[in-house]
């Protein structure tokens, strides 16, 4: 409580009009996660959460009534979440200078697995993450998205336990799954150590749990691994109205997408890549995205992107002591090659780049004040990508 008695946090309400009617809502779903009455749902159209509770109004809750306040508290987007982000995970707010946040180091990183390197989008790293932390007891499954069955190059929250399925969910789809909802399979399945894939604004739960004590979830969630993210489009504008439809590419006939300054389709039946200039995709843009000024998943254990000059390379930032035991462990058992950031200078630049335009987004201010001066330089920094999975 307050000094005048009002909770921190609030509830429902305050979340609602804060951040889901202002669209700061990044459709991460964690407040849906979170709440432990289960009266949020998740709606697809907008990616936004809803009350479905009958007792009160829409943007009221009658447990947030009588104290809850959890989903405001797992909210990456509320209020002050920046900086408590920041003290929680790196006891520091981050200085003027880490445009792209705190970080230990800054790699170069690619699987040393034939199967899991060529499943990957980039170098693998993350596929190869999770299936060490399966295949070494770190972890007991993985909350992921994968391709819908129901809707052909959509993505679907998943929960993945074995390579296979690690395998099978690999790549990019550049389309949102709110991988936070996967939580609930997790939990039907008595799963009770996960690690956490998901874009910049996912990958800030990893902050929200841990400074607001969101005990439940900050406990059960062991690494959390972030994809360096500039948007996402929507299923209906980018795939079925723009590829399909305009383009005439059946989805069925889409081997792969990919964004490296364009939006890129390759055939299944054929092997031609399509390239699209980025600037026909920008109305597509999900409306949570225009907003969001994290491009380089500030608050995961690990982000990793394929923004490197050099392809087959996943650029990496390590930003946790828990990331740099995982890298470490992998590296050291032979499972990935690690190179410095440093020898793709190019990208790190970009990164730093794209992470400072990205932050302007925000339509407050991101509290400049609060951060620490400028410091001097830590360590070679990296590069980041559009959203790319495993």
């Amino acid at each position: 409580m307050t000094e005048d008695g009002e909770r921190p946090y609030g509830q429902w309400k305050e979340l609602y009009h804060e951040v889901v009617s202002t669209n700061l809502c990044t459709g991460c779903a964690a407040c849906i996660m979170a709440c432990p009455r289960d009266v949020l749902n998740y709606e697809l159209a907008s990616y936004h959460p809803v009350n479905v509770e009958d007792t009160t109004p829409f943007d009221d809750c009658i447990h947030g009534q009588r104290g809850c306040d959890i989903c405001t508290k797992a909210c990456p987007r509320f209020r002050v979440w920046e900086v408590e982000c920041d003290e929680a995970l790196f006891g520091r707010a981050r200085t003027q200078d880490e445009v792209f946040g705190v970080y230990r180091d800054v790699l170069l990183v690619r699987a040393n697995d034939a199967s899991i390197f060529e499943a990957g989008q980039d170098g693998g790293l993350v596929s190869a993450l999770l299936i060490w932390g399966l295949e070494h007891g770190k972890i007991d499954g993985a909350l992921v998205s994968k391709v819908s069955t129901e809707r052909i190059w959509d993505a679907d929250p998943c929960v993945v336990t074995t390579r296979e399925e690690v395998l099978a969910t690999a790549g990019s789809r550049y389309t949102y799954a709110a991988n936070p909802l996967a939580m609930k399979e997790a939990e039907e399945r008595g799963l009770r150590n996960l690690a956490l894939v998901g874009m910049s604004c996912q990958a800030s739960i990893n902050g929200t749990l841990s400074a607001r004590n969101v005990a439940k979830y900050r406990r059960r969630i062991g690494l959390v691994i972030g994809l360096l993210c500039s948007k996402s489009f929507t299923y209906e504008g980018a795939m079925v109205g723009k590829v399909q439809n305009e383009l005439g590419i059946p989805l069925d006939d889409v081997a792969k997408v990919n964004v490296k300054g364009k939006f890129i389709v390759w055939r299944r039946s054929t092997g031609e890549q399509i390239d699209i200039p980025l600037k026909e995709m920008h109305a597509f843009t999900r409306e949570g995205c225009k907003l969001c000024p994290d491009f380089a998943a500030e608050h995961a254990d690990i982000s990793t992107g394929g923004l490197g000059q050099s392809d087959g390379w996943t650029l990496t930032v390590v930003r946790t002591e828990r990331g740099s035991e995982w890298i470490k462990e992998l590296a050291d058992a032979g499972w990935i090659t690690v190179r410095p950031g440093s020898e793709d200078p190019a990208a790190v630049s970009l990164m730093g780049k794209l992470a400072s335009k990205q932050r302007k987004r925000w339509p407050g201010d991101l509290a400049p004040e609060r951060m620490a001066p400028a410091a001097l330089p830590v360590a070679p920094a990296a590069a980041e990508g559009t959203p790319e999975k495993h």
